[in-house]
């Protein structure tokens, strides 16, 4: 019992801390990069550069990031076909724009998807269980329309060195992936019967869990069953993709850099490649970094112009993030313990469901 104490203090104290530290980071990797600049460039020319943009192309782009994620709660709020009441998308939004901000704000963990499932609990009362499922189907919309960019530029672009060239796997994965999803959602009673024979051997409470979970997984898959809904998220993902290139390609407008919608496509690979493991708080240095490299590769050879799009960018991809995961944090009365919670001590079976207080 004094164990399970120290234990539950130790983790309280962590958490409390936690914040903190991510403070502390972020102020720390601030300082390093100011130093780094006022090293190699003048200050002075760096805000000339800034200063020089744009304002209505840094706003156009600001907006493209709110309507991408307005998207992507869009394309998930339409695989809940069947919840009853309907999902909004007035829920689906707040619970994608929380999960990005978790994810910045708690770097290490990842666990935006875990703070997606209990926004999405306290905006429609949806059961994490059954949202799960949609997770699924969402990353691996985005993976696929994520290798149809990269084949897309391919015959146009030499990819930069630091970058390993794509190769057939990363396009059939992703296909696979949805064609394996097409199947179960198709074959859901014969998958439940295979499920059921392999957790046999199990004991009668593990069993209930695990058919559980997988029952609920299986429901997320519902929209896949209805073609109309699996064409508009298709038409969806694209969109959201050609957004995402859309970006950077309108910061290159508001700073008057000689570059096209291809090397924008370029931009968005090597970000996203970089960004994809676990790294610094809000990507500090780690998304700026990728796009510095990437516009030398291009031929941009003025440091100032370099480091001016590269903070640019990195403005108008977090700040909305943030401003909407504070109102959507505040929203769904989302704290710490809420999210660091579920992992680190995990809920009974007969409470893993009812995240609603």
């Amino acid at each position: 019992m004094l164990t399970d104490k120290t234990t539950q203090s130790a983790q309280t104290s962590w958490r409390r801390y936690l914040p903190w530290i991510n403070l502390g980071l972020t102020v720390t990797l601030i300082i390093a990069g100011l130093w780094y600049l006022s090293a190699r460039i003048s200050l002075a020319s760096l805000a000339e550069v800034l200063t020089s943009a744009s304002v209505l192309l840094v706003a156009l782009a600001a907006v493209t990031m709110i309507i991408t994620i307005l998207a992507k709660a869009w394309r998930w709020q339409l695989m809940f076909p069947y919840e009853r009441p309907p999902i909004s998308l007035s829920a689906a939004f707040w619970a994608t724009a929380l999960g990005q901000y978790v994810n910045m704000v708690v770097p290490f963990l990842r666990l935006g998807e875990v703070a997606r499932l209990y926004a999405l609990n306290q905006e429609a009362g949806t059961s994490p269980g059954r949202a799960f499922g949609t997770l699924v189907v969402e990353k691996t919309l985005d993976l696929i329309f994520f290798g149809l960019t990269i084949i897309f530029i391919l015959p146009f672009v030499i990819l930069p060195d630091f970058v390993d060239r794509p190769g057939v796997l990363l396009v059939l994965l992703p296909l696979i992936m949805m064609l394996a999803l097409y199947l179960l959602a198709f074959r859901t009673e014969r998958v439940i019967q295979i499920w059921r024979h392999i957790i046999g051997p199990l004991p009668t409470r593990a069993q209930a869990l695990l058919m559980r979970l997988a029952v609920n997984g299986l429901e997320g898959l519902a929209a896949l069953r209805d073609r109309r809904l699996s064409l508009l998220m298709l038409l969806i993902s694209l969109l959201i993709a050609i957004l995402s290139i859309l970006l950077p390609y309108v910061v290159f407008l508001a700073l008057d850099l000689p570059l096209t919608f291809i090397d924008a496509a370029l931009v968005h690979i090597v970000i996203t490649v970089a960004i994809v493991p676990p790294s610094t708080p809000a990507k500090l240095g780690v998304l700026n970094g990728a796009a510095a490299l990437t516009l030398w590769q291009l031929g941009i050879n003025d440091e100032a112009q370099i480091a001016g799009y590269a903070i640019l960018l990195y403005l108008v991809v977090i700040i909305p993030q943030v401003l909407l995961g504070l109102i959507a944090a505040s929203r769904t009365k989302w704290r710490w313990q809420t999210t660091i919670d579920p992992v680190i001590t995990p809920a009974a079976p007969n409470e893993s469901e009812q995240l609603r207080p």
